[in-house]
């Protein structure tokens, strides 16, 4: 990540010097396309070694498998979208006659993954997380931060959705893969507002490993939600 980091100032520094937009469109689409599906990968990595730790049947084993199920998707959506479904030179498909007309739709396969479906599985996993500590007594409560984060961000789903009627009113033919994306900022929104939760609840236990886990669930899907808007 640090190698990255450096790499990433060397050309945007470059960039800014020369004023070439091909430093920064080669870097994405190579080390930061390699960077996405390694942290992508990463991540599954993890959460099937924490599914695996506890036994089937205990509360926790199927929000952890929900979890890595929501990983595979993030690490097959990075494939479409970085790879298979980009034009670079990472793209196998190029090499063969006719390969990189595939890319378009590969790459919209690859949102819907990344995007819904492991949204989808991510709430899931959450809900039943804050349902076994609402069993335990555990679950906290919102604080005035969190009511205002979620008031914006909901204020900005809702201005997305009104665009969309809008836009659909107005003759505006969506195509499937933009109608299957739909959900993904309700879903980001409904995601924020269970990890606030959960994050509330784990520092009722006090400081800990677990509590700093879902603390980077709460922070990496809050930064999701702000990179979209």
């Amino acid at each position: 990540m640090a190698t990255y980091l450096a790499v990433g100032l060397v050309v945007f520094a470059v960039w800014r010097i020369a004023g070439n937009d091909a430093w920064i469109e080669e870097f994405f689409r190579v080390p930061g396309a390699l960077l996405m599906v390694w942290l992508a990968a990463t991540g599954l990595l993890f959460s099937v070694r924490v599914s695996r730790g506890f036994f089937l049947g205990e509360s926790m084993h199927a929000a952890w498998q929900l979890i890595a199920a929501s990983a595979a998707c993030g690490l097959a959506g990075a494939a479409l979208i970085q790879v298979l479904g980009a034009q670079s030179r990472l793209n196998p498909l190029r090499y063969f006659p006719g390969g990189a007309e595939h890319a378009p739709v590969l790459r919209s396969v690859g949102q819907v993954l990344d995007g819904p479906c492991r949204f989808t599985l991510l709430a899931a996993a959450l809900f039943l997380v804050l349902r076994i500590y609402r069993q335990t007594g555990f679950l906290g409560k919102y604080t005035a931060m969190d009511w205002v984060m979620l008031a914006g961000f909901g204020a900005y789903v809702v201005r997305e959705a009104v665009d969309v009627v809008v836009r659909s009113r107005q003759g505006k033919a969506f195509s499937l893969a933009e109608i299957l994306n739909f959900p993904a900022d309700p879903l980001l929104w409904l995601l924020l507002a269970e990890a606030l939760r959960l994050f509330r609840s784990v520092r009722k236990m006090g400081a800990g490993w677990i509590g700093k886990c879902y603390g980077a669930f709460s922070a990496g899907i809050f930064l999701m939600l702000l990179g979209d808007v």
